[in-house]
């Protein structure tokens, strides 16, 4: 498991001994995907909620917040849907569209199917980045409404090349964790944050953090890249997160 942080500007930083080369460059990185290339694909499993967007109930906003029940205002990333309002993370479509380029994308959620294909449509409205349903996991996949998190459930995947994002460790089973790397959480309303304003209130947003989150996963790829060709027989994702430790 990994944690990442950024500070105000969205910069992160690598550990020292981090040695990254471009893999598109090694002569012996096509030949390392010729080999079984359906399997060399890392997976991608995202959380939704303060992972990539912020939802809450219509009834939670405060007075400061009603403005975006109106329609009027600047955000183009808010959505209300039925009885709740969703705000998507800045630059979350970017992010997946340079991610997809890198990863078979997966959501996972403790929501209900019905949710997480909402969210999905908001995320994913011309189906290029989940194009089948099992790319979105809801807790009813879990068999048990409440359950842990599980790469079990993740179909196409195994524990050596699937990475998690997720704001909540504690969500996953332990044998997950060590494919996961913890988010800063997404708060954008004010519903649970305490007594502090919330952007909504504000009228301001997180700025620079999936960016840097993306910076990091093409970090990650590389460095598996760059493994995978020098042992095509075998590499994993895991033991490339371990370089990152808690200090990305």
């Amino acid at each position: 498991m990994a944690t990442l942080s950024a500070d105000l500007n969205g910069n992160v930083s690598f550990p020292s001994s981090f040695q990254v080369s471009n893999c598109s460059s090694n002569p012996n990185f096509a030949r390392a995907l010729s080999f079984n290339s359906n399997s060399r694909k890392l997976h991608l499993v995202l959380d939704l909620d303060h992972t990539l967007l912020h939802t809450t109930k219509l009834c939670n906003l405060t007075a400061e917040e009603d403005y975006l029940k109106i329609g009027t205002h600047p955000h183009r990333d808010v959505f209300v849907l039925e009885t709740v309002i969703t705000k998507l993370r800045p630059f979350v479509w970017r992010f997946l569209d340079e991610a997809s380029k890198m990863f078979e994308l997966y959501i996972y959620t403790k929501g209900n199917r019905y949710y997480a294909g909402l969210m999905a449509a908001l995320l994913d409205p011309r189906n290029e980045y989940f194009p089948s349903s099992s790319r979105v996991i809801s807790c009813e996949d879990h068999g048990i409404v409440g359950r842990y998190k599980s790469l079990d459930a993740v179909v196409g995947c195994n524990y050596s090349n699937v990475l998690i994002l997720d704001d909540t460790e504690e969500a996953w089973t332990e044998e997950s964790r060590d494919n996961l790397i913890v988010v800063d959480k997404y708060c954008f309303f004010r519903h649970k944050m305490g007594l502090a304003k919330s952007h909504a209130e504000l009228k301001t947003d997180e700025c620079g953090y999936l960016a840097a989150l993306l910076e990091v996963l093409k970090v990650i790829n590389r460095v598996f890249c760059d493994e995978l060709a020098r042992n095509p027989s075998g590499v994993d994702v895991r033991d490339v997160l371990q370089l990152f430790g808690n200090n990305c």
